[in-house]
């Protein structure tokens, strides 16, 4: 069967791990997903086509950096500690704990309500959110009529900073193999000619493309082990490790392992309740290391690089 080999690189680099949240932790390498929604993307697909992938490579040190991050809620909420009274004489804007107005002595008040944030129209999470002034701008205050309507249809914005982890010079190998062999054309000349900068992970991080290869992958009685650079990494199906067709090397006698994860790889749409649809994902158990030797029967393409295909 044929593949499409891919090398890339990358400056930077964030594969979030779903379960971090303060500190945005990455995956040491593109989960499945990620790199399926990578190649769906530029290749335009509406629906999902079935192929398999492996992802192996490395990276050369990690760093943390701040990012701003946008957080919201379902509810609209006031936050009864900035509260404001409006004067009723001239309308300046007192605070609340005021009995006469600053600009004209008067003592009869209109309370404002502030939101918990910022806020938009339900639904208000698009692409692009630097294009909307009312995400991130100033708190508004609202008089009683203006209040009602806002907790009845909007949601409440909230501009914070979080820390990030990056991984920095990534080096990638991967190998997209489609169950539709008559796609490998079209996602090679998608990959080789890509109708936008291509990313990986977050929106900017920017990938380098350096070569797109179609490759022969054939399962291979190997006469000698090959084996991986020990600075190289990739993950690994736990079958292949059960079937000791993958073995990894010890050091002084000594067998190492790695760090098992468990990988989305794609997912279909469920239906909960009246109008709401949920992912529902397809998981792989993956076993993520160095020091891989390949003793047995293995994927390997044409230029024996092996393949860990899922």
């Amino acid at each position: 069967m044929k593949a499409i080999r891919l090398k890339l690189w990358q400056e930077s680099a964030n594969y979030k791990k779903p379960t971090s949240f303060q500190l945005k932790e990455t995956y040491p390498l593109p989960p499945y997903s990620t790199v399926i929604g990578m190649v769906h993307s530029l290749c335009d697909y509406k629906e999902y086509k079935e192929m398999k992938v492996s992802v192996q490579g490395r990276y050369y040190s990690k760093m943390n950096d701040l990012v701003t991050i946008y957080e919201f809620s379902p509810t609209f909420q006031e936050n009864d500690q900035k509260r404001k009274h409006k004067c009723l004489n001239c309308g300046f804007e007192n605070s609340s704990k005021i009995k006469k107005c600053k600009s004209c002595g008067y003592d009869r008040f209109e309370v404002l309500k502030t939101s918990r944030g910022t806020h938009q129209f339900k639904g208000g999470v698009f692409p692009g959110i630097h294009k909307y002034k009312e995400f991130g701008g100033e708190v508004k205050s609202l008089n009683d009529e203006d209040y009602k309507i806002a907790k009845e249809n909007l949601l409440s914005v909230t501009k914070n900073i979080a820390t990030t982890e990056l991984l920095v010079d990534v080096e990638l190998l991967l190998h997209i193999i489609p169950q539709d062999q008559s796609l490998v054309e079209e996602i090679e000349k998608a990959l080789r000619y890509p109708r936008e900068y291509p990313s990986l992970g977050r929106r900017e991080d920017l990938v380098v493309i350096e070569e797109v290869k179609v490759v022969e992958v054939t399962e291979t009685e190997l006469e000698e082990d090959i084996e991986l650079d020990e600075a190289h990494t990739a993950y690994i199906p736990i079958e292949m490790i059960n079937d000791e067709a993958i073995l990894l090397e010890g050091v002084d006698g000594v067998s190492t392992s790695g760090t098992q994860y468990t990988l989305t790889k794609n997912y279909k749409l469920e239906s909960f309740g009246k109008g709401k649809e949920f992912r529902k994902w397809n998981k792989v158990d993956v076993l993520f290391s160095s020091k891989i030797i390949a003793s047995t029967d293995v994927l390997v393409d044409e230029d024996d690089c092996i393949v860990f295909a899922v």
